[in-house]
């Protein structure tokens, strides 16, 4: 199978809010040769605030944020034809699952085209930066990585490219995964099994047949710079078909008895009874023969292990037990969720999916030309939809707008970034604070350069907050 290497820098790291600046992307072969790539950059959204911080990492101007060719509808319908055009293929990049996959879903999504086009149609997702943590923890000499000052191993991109002799660009997309490979390559070489595990578990179905197949397996954990690998067996799913199983560093035997209540209980306690493992987002699992690479599981011995997890398999009220407390523990969530105002924007995971109407909708949306598309735009039925897509015309096409249409989305905008409250979304108020800040940071650093840019971006700020002041 094919792999699909790629990487977005960004406006900052908020996936629902922030917007994609530049890709890069390169096909390859199962052997890594080069088939094809794509590499674009776009301009800024009307009327979305960048984070300083993160032009500065990634090295975008003001004049690219305003004078490069593509719009960002057109840099993203040309990535949405080009990953279909590429398609089947494991999609697969550095934190690709945590940020860049996310962004490229809820970008879709606001652009009225299929979110999880990187999963569907026979694709698959990856993650090179959990295949890495996972191989430096059973394969200590595969690759060499980073230490902070608390002795916390580094696994950022541009540590482990210096440290393993990889020519890198850092922070420029095509760049980042030019890397990527290179350090996929390396773990195919000399973490073979963790890399096959990794391939393996890019497709949820797969993940839930390892787990069904397998009494006792190695799962992993990363927080706060640390890495944790346990020893579970398969119990139940839960309400969002995310399986659960328990850790069999506890006897069950002392759980069994248990009420709901008590069991309840004892579940929020640490170590915790219950892993869940996001069957979505390529967990990296092995069998039962990497017990003897985790030192506290390895004490109690393989044969305990599954003695322990037969135990759970044959109890099925135990089970049911777990379920129960899950799915009530689900159900307080989305009662608050429920209580919560949802924009537009947030509502890709809970707003459901589009019925086939709206989705005929959005093919003949993307076909016509800017008349037509607000014509179209109004036979939505669901409003989230006919939302975007006026919020698309605004930017794209505005003199397609009728005046009171245009002022609507206007005025929301204007709302938004303006805003003085600690908003989800980056706001003009935020920027001149974090602006402030960092000119303080490189004044002390005499960096001439920086705060030249600095400067560059406070106007174009201004020019922004002027504009949309007018509406208020």
């Amino acid at each position: 199978m094919n792999f699909v290497f790629y990487d977005l820098e960004t406006t900052g790291r908020n996936a629902t809010w922030d917007q994609i600046l530049q890709i890069g992307a390169i096909l390859v072969d199962s052997n890594f040769q080069e088939i094809d790539r794509f590499e674009e950059r776009c301009r800024l959204r009307q009327g979305l605030i960048p984070e300083p911080g993160a032009l500065i990492v990634n090295k975008t101007s003001v004049e690219m944020l305003n004078n490069v060719n593509l719009s960002h509808y057109q840099l993203i319908k040309k990535v949405y034809d080009i990953f279909n055009k590429w398609s089947p293929a494991i999609f697969i990049g550095y934190n690709t699952i945590s940020f860049d996959e996310e962004f490229l879903r809820k970008t879709f999504f606001k652009l009225l085209l299929e979110p999880y086009t990187t999963q569907f149609n026979g694709n698959r997702r990856a993650d090179v930066l959990g295949m890495t943590r996972t191989s430096k923890y059973y394969y200590p000499e595969c690759i060499n990585v980073g230490l902070n000052e608390k002795g916390n191993q580094v696994f950022k991109l541009d540590v482990l490219t210096q440290l393993n002799d990889i020519k890198h660009n850092a922070h420029d997309a095509m760049g980042d995964v030019e890397a990527t490979i290179e350090i996929a390559q390396i773990l195919k070489n000399k973490a073979q099994n963790v890399w096959q595990s990794g391939l393996s578990n890019s497709n949820k179905i797969e993940v839930d047949n390892f787990l069904l197949k397998n009494d006792v397996i190695c799962m992993d954990e990363y927080f706060f710079g640390k890495f944790n690998s346990y020893a579970v067996t398969y119990v139940c799913k839960n309400k969002f078909n995310y399986p659960q199983c328990f850790d069999l560093i506890h006897d069950p035997i002392d759980y069994f008895e248990m009420s709901i209540k008590d069991l309840k209980t004892n579940m929020k306690l640490k170590p915790k009874l219950i892993k869940e493992i996001k069957n979505n987002k390529n967990p990296l699992l092995m069998d039962e023969s990497y017990i003897e690479k985790i030192p506290s599981y390895k004490s109690l011995g393989l044969n305990v292990l599954k003695e322990r997890a037969e135990l759970i398999k044959n109890n099925i009220d135990f089970k049911n037990k777990i379920q129960t407390i899950l799915f009530e523990e689900n159900e307080e969530k989305q009662m608050f969720k429920s209580q919560v105002d949802i924009d537009p924007e947030d509502s890709l995971y809970i707003g459901g999916f589009p019925d086939n109407s709206d989705k005929s909708k959005m093919l003949q949306f993307h076909k016509a030309d800017w008349e037509e598309k607000f014509f179209i735009s109004n036979q939505f039925k669901d409003p989230r939809y006919q939302y975007f897509a006026h919020r698309l015309i605004y930017e794209e096409a505005p003199q397609m707008l009728p005046q009171l249409d245009y002022e609507k989305i206007h005025k929301i905008i204007a709302k938004q970034i303006l805003s003085t409250d600690n908003e989800r979304w980056n706001t003009v108020p935020k920027s001149y604070h974090q602006l402030d800040t960092l000119r303080d940071q490189y004044e002390n650093e005499k960096d001439d350069e920086k705060i030249e840019f600095l400067g560059e971006l406070d106007n174009f700020l201004q020019n922004l907050e002027n504009k949309y002041q007018k509406t208020q």
